[in-house]
Parts: C-alpha cells; sequence; structure tokens
C-alpha cells in the first residue's frame, strides 16, 4: 500500500454505501490519526443515475456508473468494498477485484453463503484477503471475536438471533398480542421490514449469515443449501401465547451444534426459556450465544442492520486490511471457508431435541390416548398435556410437551397425527431448545 494514502474504491452506494461514504467523508482526520495515513476515495460505482440525495458527500468527480470506467479509475487503489448486494452483479466484481490483486471489505452474505469458499480461494491465490464482518449481524464484532479473542477455543454450539424484522415482529406478538399481519404491517411502516419482506420472514437472510458463521465456528464448508430452513409466516398468536403460559419465548433462531457424530445446523422458530438471554433480546436487535470449550458462554449483543452500525463494521474492516493486521491473520490462521473440511451433517434420526406440539384435537373421550399412541410407535414420551376450553363435541387446541426426541421420529409422528379422524389438520411442531451449561 502507498506511503502517503490508501485508495479504494465503492461499489455500491445505497443505504449502507451512503454510510460508509459519511464516515470517510467526517472521520477523515481521526482515520489518518489512527493509521498515520489518509484514506482516499478514488472511485464510487452505482449502476443507478438517479440516486438522489445519497450522493451528497461523494467526492466531485468520484461517481460513476459503469464497471470498467470503475476499475480504471481505481487501477492504483489497494481495497474494493462491495455493497452492491444480490449475487450475479456482486459475484463478477468480487472476482475481478481480487483477479486485480486487491483486497475486498464486502456485507454481502448472500455472496459468500453461496460462493464463500470459492472467493476465499481466489484471494489467497492472488495474495489479499476478504473481510466480511458486516455480512453477519451489523454492528456486532462477531467475525472479529471469533476470528482473534475464540480462536482458541474449540466451538461447540452457537444460537444466534440474525433477523432484526422477524425479531421485530415476534417482539410484537409477544409484548403486544398483535398477529403476524399486523406486527409485520408495522414493521414495514417502521423501516424494520422491506416492502417484500419474504427473504426475512422465511429465514432465508437467517441461513445466509448461519453458513458463513458456521462455516467459520466449526471448519467446514458450509453454504446456505445445506441448513434446513423455515421462518415466521405461518405462525400463530395461539403458538406465542402458549409459549408464555409455558415459560418460554419465540426466537427464529440460526442453530448451530457440534457433536461427535456430525453438525446439526437449522433455521427455524423455536422456544427458547425465558431465563436464556437471548429470550429478552427484543425489537430489530440481534444477539448471538456462542459456546467455546475454554470459554463457556459468551454472548454478542445490538444493532444488527441499520445504516450506520452496519456501516461501522465495513470501515473498521477497511481499517484493519490497510494498517495490515487483517492481512496476516488471514495468511497465518486456518479458519476460512475454503480450507474447512467437508460437512457432515446429522441425519433427522440422529438430532435431538425437545417439542412443543399443538394439536386441534375432537373434545370427546379417548382422543389422548390415540394421539399419545402416534407418538409412541415412534418412540416418542409425553411430558406434558395441556388443555383450556371444553367445547363437547368440537375441536381444541390441545398443548403437548415431549421428551427428547429425534427430527426423524417427530416427523413421522406428526404424519401419523394428522391422518387421525379426531385431529383437524397437521399439528404445529416447535422445537425447544435446550442450550449448554456453562
Amino acid at each position: 500500500m502507498g506511503d502517503q494514502s490508501i485508495g479504494i474504491g465503492l461499489v455500491g452506494c445505497g443505504v449502507v454505501g451512503s454510510g460508509v461514504v459519511k464516515l470517510l467523508v467526517e472521520q477523515a482526520a481521526l482515520y489518518r490519526d489512527r493509521l498515520g495515513k489518509s484514506i482516499e476515495l478514488r472511485a464510487v460505482l452505482c449502476r443507478r443515475e438517479d440516486i438522489g440525495e445519497r450522493t451528497a458527500q461523494v467526492p466531485t468527480g468520484k461517481l460513476v456508473h459503469d464497471a470498467d470506467a470503475f476499475f480504471k479509475q481505481i487501477a492504483d487503489c489497494d481495497i474494493v468494498i462491495e455493497l452492491a448486494g444480490g449475487k450475479t452483479f456482486a459475484l463478477d466484481i468480487v472476482r475481478r477485484s481480487l483477479a486485480m490483486g486487491k483486497h475486498v471489505v464486502t456485507a454481502n452474505k448472500a455472496l459468500l453463503a453461496a460462493h464463500g469458499a470459492e472467493l476465499f480461494a481466489l484471494a489467497r491465490k492472488h495474495h489479499v484477503a476478504i473481510a466480511y464482518e458486516a455480512s453477519c449481524a451489523g454492528g456486532i464484532p462477531l467475525i472479529t471475536a471469533m476470528q482473534f479473542n475464540l480462536a482458541s477455543n474449540q466451538i461447540n454450539a452457537l444460537y444466534g438471533i440474525l433477523n432484526g424484522t422477524c425479531n421485530y415482529i415476534l417482539t410484537q406478538m409477544t409484548e403486544q398480542g398483535k398477529d403476524y399481519a399486523t406486527a409485520l404491517r408495522e414493521a414495514q411502516q417502521q423501516g424494520f421490514a422491506e416492502a417484500d419482506p419474504t427473504l426475512d420472514v422465511t429465514g432465508g437472510d437467517t441461513s445466509h449469515k448461519l453458513a458463513i458463521l458456521a462455516s467459520m465456528a466449526f471448519g467446514v464448508t458450509v453454504t446456505d443449501r445445506d441448513i434446513p430452513c423455515s421462518g415466521i409466516d405461518t405462525l400463530k398468536l395461539d403458538d406465542i401465547h402458549f409459549a408464555q403460559e409455558l415459560g418460554y419465548r419465540i426466537k427464529l433462531l440460526a442453530i448451530g451444534e457440534r457433536t461427535d457424530a456430525g453438525l446439526s445446523l437449522s433455521v427455524a422458530p423455536c422456544f427458547v426459556h425465558a431465563n436464556q438471554p437471548l429470550a429478552s433480546v427484543g425489537g430489530p436487535f440481534n444477539a448471538v450465544s456462542i459456546f467455546g470449550h475454554a470459554v463457556g458462554h459468551t454472548l454478542f449483543y445490538g444493532r444488527g442492520a441499520g445504516q450506520m452500525p452496519t456501516a461501522s463494521a465495513v470501515v473498521g474492516d477497511l481499517l484493519n486490511i490497510a494498517c495490515g493486521s487483517y492481512e496476516r491473520v488471514f495468511n497465518q490462521l486456518a479458519i476460512w471457508p475454503d480450507q474447512g473440511k467437508p460437512l457432515h451433517k446429522l441425519s433427522d434420526d440422529q438430532q435431538m431435541t425437545r417439542y412443543y406440539l399443538r394439536l386441534n384435537a375432537l373434545d370427546v373421550p379417548g382422543v389422548v390416548s390415540r394421539f399419545s399412541g402416534a407418538l409412541g410407535e415412534e418412540g416418542i414420551s409425553l411430558a406434558a398435556v395441556m388443555q383450556h376450553e371444553v367445547n363437547a363435541g368440537g375441536f381444541v387446541p390441545v398443548v403437548v410437551v415431549t421428551h427428547q426426541t429425534s427430527v426423524g421420529a417427530m416427523r413421522r409422528a406428526a404424519d401419523r397425527i394428522a391422518s387421525l379422524d379426531c385431529i383437524n389438520g397437521r399439528p404445529v411442531c416447535i422445537r425447544i431448545v435446550d442450550m449448554p451449561q456453562g
């Protein structure tokens, strides 16, 4: 890198990109004092020619709308920041940057979840690094902690609330008693949900982040295609209320667990006991519990999205690359997705957990024995059964809590129960999470 200044190029000047420009302009003196050299923004690539006020702080003559013009303008730059989002265009930009020998900073979880191993290998081939703190939890220094402070640990488990949209909706349903549709509409009005929230509420966004975190935590190569995923878009208020009555909160969790037989990875709504720290994480905030063999339980909490928290993480990566510390870690520690072992996942019959079930059952004698018999045929034992309403001859909700069983056994038992003429529809099955002690 040059002695007098560090040249960078920025791709994408949307919400986060404009936040990065804001930090680089307003904190230029601070960063110069910390690095001993200035950071010079040489070019900003934005494919949209009309981006309104977000161009306000882009230095004159630095905004371009064509990739070839961008790369010509940053020919002698050291670092490219990719904040365009998506996969196709971003993949081309990152490949091209790495091939030109430029370090890359990115917040693009979808890109890394799908192509991380390829891109990290390409970076290594060209003797540069990829930094991606902002990809998983906004302003929370989660990846940095795993790279440095937790490098002495074998990570045995992680449980994460990694999507602020879903957490805001679940908080409104839990604390205000609002149904899903109402809570989603308010999240959109408050700016916590996109006009099309599909990627968030179906769990897709969370699965991208878990793929990135699991690759680093467990030393394996994981893509989002390896992760079973369900979201909150079919969650009913009844289940929120029953969870509270049983002493739990429902959270959309990214879960990674190490066992002697392999890894368990999933994204799904889960029951979290009210005395667990994750249960109290409200609104649009994110939090991740990581369990290391030596350190025990660690908890990371903060704003997982938003313009300035995410820009903070991006510029933090930029500074670490600029001072040379990140490149040394990238070259010396074997913790990156391209260096991971092949993923060995547990089968459904190997993954053990407890379950909450809600059944719509006829309020007639003998029903409990019939559905409990269906559970028993799969070796599933009942820990508790709860029923409130009495409406002889009609369907009423019955709540069942099981002892530990396998995911596969529960799926088969749910099929059996759904076929009973005394049960209306398929039972709702939600995992009850028992986190490690320590």
